[in-house]
């Protein structure tokens, strides 16, 4: 019996190299998200994670933006965006937040920028194509927004085969080649390179597992050891040496499973479910801990103010 117990465990290390059981530690349930909402965007700004747009539980898009203090498990409504959005990417830098394009309220994709600082919003430069559902990380001073939606050859929508690039200090826009095309896809930076993470081509029937990483002085991504499950609608955030992705929704369930990747070994872990499986959620960093906010908990238009922490060690 010991004989074949070594047996199956050295066979699940030879089949599943890249895979290994993560934390112990359990999902904490914290401060609920003064107002339900999917489709979020959510950011870390110093001290605090701000949660932005969203649709609302009536199927309206929203201007409305919160922010959430971990150490007093608190949360305060800052001024509106100046637009309503759904699908909008963000991240923070030097206690900055930026927003990025998204769907308006006709559903139309924008092309804006915004940086929110000192209790008041600023219009930045237009990206030069327009974007939702796509990801953004900041590396270096330059606000990466990768994969989403973008205008097709006709006007209609096509998948983004290019990544937009804002250097924060000179305000202006380039373009790099992109990852995968994809869409509803998790992006986060860490150790100066930015991950994207699953996404899907159209529908929840079109998942994907992949992760690629993109080094700024190599100008490539470069693909990496695919996600276990296969997940659209997912977000991610970068801490400690750890990607780490949660959410997402299958065309009949949303997805509980989080999973984490280590970029050092590298290999993925999987960490506790989700107690509140949700889709297009936020997810965010901070203090070693990592926040999921907000998103639907079933498929589809759906909306929730589930605010769960989980400690990465």
């Amino acid at each position: 019996m010991v004989g074949m117990r070594a047996i199956s465990a050295l066979f699940v290390l030879l089949v599943f190299p890249s895979f290994a059981t993560g934390s112990t530690a359990q999902w904490d349930r914290k401060a609920g998200l003064p107002l339900a909402r999917g489709e979020v965007t959510a950011a870390r700004v110093g001290a605090e994670i701000f949660v932005v747009g969203g649709f609302t539980a009536d199927g309206a898009n929203s201007p409305r933006v919160d922010a959430y203090s971990p150490a007093r498990n608190t949360w305060r409504q800052v001024p509106d965006l100046p637009v309503s959005v759904d699908h909008a990417m963000s991240a923070g830098y030097r206690g900055k937040l930026y927003v990025a394009g998204g769907y308006a309220a006709d559903r139309s994709r924008l092309k804006t920028l915004f940086s929110f600082s000192s209790g008041s919003w600023k219009r930045l430069p237009a990206m030069p194509a327009e974007r939702a559902a796509a990801g953004a990380a900041i590396v270096r001073g330059r606000l990466y927004v990768v994969g989403g939606v973008t205008a097709g050859a006709s006007g209609g929508r096509a998948l983004a085969r290019t990544a937009l690039v804002y250097d924060i200090a000179r305000q202006r826009w380039s373009s790099i080649p992109g990852p995968t095309p994809r869409e509803h896809l998790g992006v986060a930076s860490l150790g100066g390179r930015v991950y994207a993470v699953g996404g899907r081509l159209a529908g929840a029937d079109t998942n994907l597992r992949l992760l690629e990483v993109y080094a700024s002085e190599a100008r490539t991504w470069r693909r990496l050891s695919p996600v276990p499950g296969r997940r659209g609608g997912t977000a991610a955030a970068g801490t400690g040496r750890w990607i780490v992705s949660a959410g997402g929704e299958t065309p009949t369930v949303t997805i509980r499973t989080v999973y984490r990747f280590e970029v050092r070994r590298p290999r993925w872990s999987r960490l506790p479910n989700l107690p509140t499986p949700r889709h297009g959620l936020g997810v965010a960093a901070l203090g070693g801990k990592v926040y999921a906010i907000g998103g639907g908990t079933t498929p589809g238009l759906a909306v929730s103010s589930a605010n769960e922490s989980l400690t990465i060690r």
